[in-house]
């Protein structure tokens, strides 16, 4: 029953991106129309786990910081994906950009600080200590298979 879920989601897939492409002649349009619908997808499937998480805990945390990052990323790609369709560049100005990196920009900002809240974490507990241990452990059992 999965498989023939998964097999008819690929199948509507590639029928919908058949037909965007279709649809929109402009291929940069069409690609901004099928980068949107991947994101929302995305930020509907991280709400979900979000949900699904105790309150609270660490991965919420930082799966909510996630769920920031894919809606300022959205927000880029239908800022970006407007300015191409109604020609802002051309007709208005090169201020209609600044909204662009306005949103890509505060991604990158979130992704930096759950990076470094992930880092304090793993410093915290000392997995860096116990990942050697197992490097090490595997580079021994490597060697003896070698002899």
């Amino acid at each position: 029953m999965k498989k023939m879920s998964a097999l008819f989601g690929l199948i509507a897939i590639v029928f919908g991106l058949i037909t965007i492409f279709k649809i929109v002649v402009d291929i940069e349009i069409a690609i901004g129309f099928i980068t949107m619908s991947f994101g929302i997808l995305a930020i509907i499937w991280t709400s979900m786990a979000i949900k699904s998480l105790a309150v609270g805990s660490s991965l919420r945390k930082y799966t909510t910081n996630f769920l920031f990052c894919l809606i300022f990323i959205l927000l880029f790609s239908i800022w970006h994906t407007l300015s191409i369709l109604f020609g802002w560049r051309e007709s208005i100005n090169e201020i209609m950009l600044y909204p662009e990196y306005f949103f890509i920009t505060m991604a990158f900002l979130i992704f930096v600080l759950t990076s470094y809240q992930i880092l304090a974490i793993g410093k915290e507990f000392g997995f860096e200590s116990q990942a050697k241990k197992i490097r090490n452990l595997i580079k021994e059992k490597n060697n003896r298979k070698q002899k």
